[in-house]
């Protein structure tokens, strides 16, 4: 079982909610996503993991903070960033048959010329 909801930040981990807050007081930062993740990664099906996740933008920058509620990486931060270039250019180069390609068949063709996509 996998299931991904909206939440607000109030619900995240401590951690989680501290490291965005300190990314909010930066200029021109925003929060794009909340959600956890709820998923039965064990044998014993009634073991629930959450992962916790915030989607953040700063002028060209997107960064994804996880933490997890459970397991070794219990309140460990983790951070991935990349630059929107780098986002269009994995949605670009992305064959045709991936989720990413049908994402690219699904845009707009003026939005297509305008990110060359």
């Amino acid at each position: 079982m996998i299931q991904v909801t909206p939440i607000s930040l109030s619900d995240c981990p401590d951690v989680l909610q501290s490291e965005v807050q300190s990314r909010l007081d930066e200029p021109d930062s925003e929060i794009l996503s909340i959600t956890v993740t709820e998923s039965t990664p064990y044998k014993d099906k009634t073991n629930i993991s959450r992962q916790y996740r915030v989607i953040m933008n700063r002028l060209n920058l997107v960064s994804v903070l996880h933490c997890y509620d459970d397991g070794v990486l219990k309140d460990k931060l983790s951070v991935n960033q990349l630059i929107w270039g780098d986002i269009l250019e994995i949605i670009r180069t992305a064959p045709d048959s991936s989720s990413l390609g049908e994402l690219r068949k699904a845009v707009p063709e003026q939005t297509k010329k305008r990110l060359s996509l």
